[in-house]
């Protein structure tokens, strides 16, 4: 259809599910972000990871009445809000502009109060370097259950009085540790080239709700693309490409969902070299069948680390007709950071990367840090939450038992001591984690297995992210 865009004033032809507002070529300024001036400190984006979990789990009773509304994946994809309206002005007739109309850049579109834009990404790290996965699978990989406590303190469930912050705690070996994978064989390159699809599946049906996707594609609804993207993985990543086995263009992890690749660090760099190891490539969830009022744009971010120079792949998630958007990079920072043991290297080191991201108006970033950031907003990777029953000796021989939380947490680096694994959210005024469907895990560490066999040196990631308007 032909439209006249309000912003420039020129006549457009636009499809069905785009804007009727404005043209194409004005997208990309609409989506045009605010510089956070505020300085990004390791100390303001610290959290406090269990007590955050607690709160958002009371719904946020007791709060002041200006408190920042909560929001759940199970409310929003019944309840109604200002995002619905772009599934229902398909049909409506283009309102032409006033005869005289002075366009100010300065005067903007209508935004909704609230709305929330939600991101579920996949980060699945490979090992195109010197075959650390190898060593993985010759090793097996660890886990051990720990008791949180105020302030990111959490106690080994084996030792419950040793209380340690959570930094502490990812640099050496875990105490009562267990094996979370045995011991196996790995994967050669043309096995793994030929399970990029099984890989991927087996990660949405660990961290997702399989069952309630499957019978939102069966119904064909109009808006199928947005609820499927409340319910799955919209965005995944591929990092660390193994030479004899390139990432696909599609995957295509089962019938019902299909990722088309939408930019890679070659594709979008073709004069320069990308050495494999820090490849990375980026996958949005699409169908052909369903009208989408979104728009997915991919750039690369480069950026001076430790030692070498680094390759950002940002995807930013463009909701046009309301002039909102949400960026997340995928990111493979400096392998010189794996020396910063100090946490004051580390601090500052993590300071420095979201400065830059803050300056780039990025709203986080996710992948191989090569430094822990476990404390940080967004950066904390659990394999799994649950109660579990502790025995603590009491007077004589009789024994108390307590019910506790307990996180499971394994390391994601190859000499199993540290967490490279993680992510961070720059902007945190609008951007936070939230619990996917009914599993109530906002972030996940994942397994580096398919079938027992080892592929890769860093388990799968996976952070649900939202980012609120008002």
């Amino acid at each position: 259809m032909i439209i006249t865009c309000m912003r420039c004033g020129h006549r457009a032809f636009v499809f069905m599910f785009e804007s009727k507002r404005i043209c194409r070529k004005c997208q990309t300024w609409v989506s045009k972000p605010h510089r956070d001036p505020k300085k990004f400190t390791y100390k303001d984006a610290q959290r406090d990871q269990h007590k955050r979990r607690v709160d958002r789990a009371h719904g946020g009773i007791g709060k002041k009445s200006h408190a920042r509304p909560v929001f759940r994946r199970s409310h929003s994809a019944m309840t109604r809000g200002p995002s619905d309206l772009l599934f229902e002005s398909s049909n409506e007739p283009t309102l032409p502009p006033p005869v005289d109309v002075s366009l100010d850049d300065s005067q903007p579109f209508f935004t909704p109060n609230v709305m929330t834009l939600q991101c579920m990404v996949l980060f699945i790290p490979f090992d195109a370097g010197n075959n650390f996965y190898r060593t993985n699978a010759d090793n097996g990989t660890m886990s051990a259950d720990f008791i949180p406590s105020r302030g990111n303190m959490f106690a080994p469930f084996s030792q419950p009085q040793s209380v340690k912050p959570l930094a502490r705690l990812n640099t050496k070996l875990y105490p009562g540790q267990k094996t979370f994978e045995a011991s196996s064989t790995s994967m050669e390159p043309h096995d793994i080239q030929a399970s990029y699809n099984r890989i991927v599946m087996k990660h949405i049906a660990a961290c997702t709700n399989v069952r309630e996707w499957k019978e939102v594609h069966a119904s064909g609804v109009i808006d199928m693309h947005l609820r499927l993207t409340r319910l799955c993985p919209e965005v995944i990543f591929l990092s660390e490409e193994l030479s004899d086995a390139p990432f696909p263009q599609e995957l295509r992890p089962c019938a019902e969902l299909t990722y088309r690749r939408i930019g890679s660090l070659k594709e979008m760099l073709p004069d320069a070299h990308v050495d494999p190891k820090n490849e990375i490539s980026a996958y949005v969830l699409v169908d052909e069948k369903s009208i989408t009022h979104v728009l997915y744009n991919a750039r690369v971010l480069h950026r001076d680390g430790c030692k070498h120079g680094e390759k950002w792949l940002s995807i930013q998630k463009i909701v046009p007709e309301y002039r909102v958007y949400i960026e997340v990079a995928g990111v493979h920072l400096d392998s010189g950071y794996t020396s910063y043991t100090s946490d004051t290297k580390k601090q500052s080191a993590l300071e420095e990367v979201g400065q830059f991201a803050r300056d780039n108006e990025v709203d986080a970033l996710l992948g191989d840090l090569n430094m822990d950031s476990f404390e940080l907003g967004g950066g904390f990777f659990p394999n799994a939450f649950s109660f579990k029953t502790l025995e603590v000796s009491g007077t004589g021989s009789e024994k108390k038992k307590f019910v506790k939380p307990v996180y499971t947490l394994s390391h994601s680096n190859t000499n199993a001591k540290n967490n490279y694994m993680g992510g961070l959210i720059v902007n945190s005024a609008q951007v936070e984690t939230e619990p996917m469907n009914l599993q109530g895990a906002d972030t996940l560490s994942l397994s580096r297995t398919l079938d027992g066999d080892f592929y890769s040196d860093h388990p799968a990631i996976l952070a649900n992210y939202v980012k609120s308007f008002y």
